[in-house]
């Protein structure tokens, strides 16, 4: 998962920081009136920003307009409930108030992202592999893989969308945000490594290229049962 977040306030800063210390992919915007930009141009899986930006910087119709498929978070000061109404009406699929203590950010953050893909909790099965959100680890039956945190985040991406197109610019996109994307070559070595850890299990799972546009994970069977993961 990665998220976008405004960070145009000490509080919002701590939470980026809590959001990269948990391991999420994270895309900073520091600028209010760059925040727009970032939300159409990104690949990301949540934005969040606080509500003392909307009237001034962005507003929650152009930004639900630009990506009417990406959830949108508004932090805010002792809300009142009127307002509160208002901006969920406006768009808003869920507001905080910045006293809320930081792991339950997190955890409410994390469900949101988590529903606009589908998704009800953090385990998702796809076929023989079990994916933890969470924990950010994947299975293959009672065997846990031991995947790179790049590569993690390819099959994320592809487990998130299963059966579905992902272009080749939107998996880069996602997993390097704004950062400097490696030679094709290099991200064709993380494909086959990939592709590797998840030969076990044969046509059940697999990768499949579709040349000049992108990838996608094909599922065939489901996962048979297996030990309790450990906690």
């Amino acid at each position: 998962m990665r998220y976008l977040i405004g960070e145009t306030n000490w509080k919002m800063v701590s939470l980026s920081k809590a959001v990269a210390e948990s391991g999420l992919l994270l895309t900073r915007c520091e600028a209010g009136e760059e925040l727009a930009d970032f939300h159409s141009m990104g690949q990301h899986d949540l934005l969040v920003l606080d509500a003392a930006l909307l009237g001034r910087d962005v507003s929650l119709a152009d930004l639900r307009a630009l990506r009417p498929d990406i959830p949108i978070c508004l932090v805010a000061a002792s809300p009142a409930p009127e307002r509160i109404a208002s901006w969920l009406m406006a768009g808003a699929d869920v507001v905080m108030e910045d006293s809320t203590p930081l792991p339950e950010m997190l955890a409410r953050l994390a469900a949101v992202a988590r529903r606009a893909h589908g998704i009800a909790h953090p385990l998702v099965e796809r076929g023989p592999l079990l994916l933890d959100l969470e924990r950010r680890r994947a299975h293959l039956g009672d065997v846990t893989l031991s995947l790179s945190p790049k590569l993690y985040e390819i099959l994320e991406f592809l487990a998130l969308r299963p059966g579905r197109l992902a272009a080749r610019e939107a998996l880069l996109g996602h997993v390097y945000g704004f950062e400097n994307e490696p030679a094709p070559r290099v991200f064709d070595v993380y494909m086959c490594n990939l592709r590797s850890h998840l030969g076990s299990v044969g046509a059940a799972l697999k990768i499949e290229t579709v040349r000049g546009s992108g990838y996608r994970l094909e599922v065939s069977e489901r996962r048979k049962e297996a030990r309790p993961l450990a906690a």
